[in-house]
């Protein structure tokens, strides 16, 4: 009895701890500067290494994301990150459309200084 006690409290400070995290959100941004330009992007998203290749914008605009446009630099949430690369394993060719939709990607433009 006492070993399930543990167990089950065990689980639920788990529980708690995972539903505690806040919620990936697009408009809290951090200046990151990428290839010597400062970008705004979402704070816990990750950013390409680079400013995005003209192939690149074009996929992520096919994708759904339609403010993206040359000189961009394109950024994932971590989720997205983890979605893809499961999507990936199952030949799911979707997967960047449905991230789009759900804000889960974007491009961010360089800021003005």
């Amino acid at each position: 009895m006492r070993r399930s006690m543990v167990l089950l409290t065990t689980a639920a400070v788990l529980i708690a701890g995972c539903t505690g995290q806040p919620a990936f959100d697009p408009k809290k941004t951090e200046v990151r500067v990428i290839d010597g330009k400062k970008f705004s992007i979402p704070a816990g998203a990750t950013a390409s290494a680079h400013v995005g290749t003209k192939k690149e914008i074009a996929f992520y605009k096919k994708s759904g994301v339609e403010e993206c446009r040359d000189g961009d630099v394109i950024w994932d949430a971590k989720t997205a990150q983890e979605q893809i690369a499961e999507a990936i394993k199952e030949g799911n060719p979707t997967i960047h459309k449905t991230l789009a939709k759900q804000g889960l990607i974007g491009c961010a433009h360089p800021v003005k200084q």
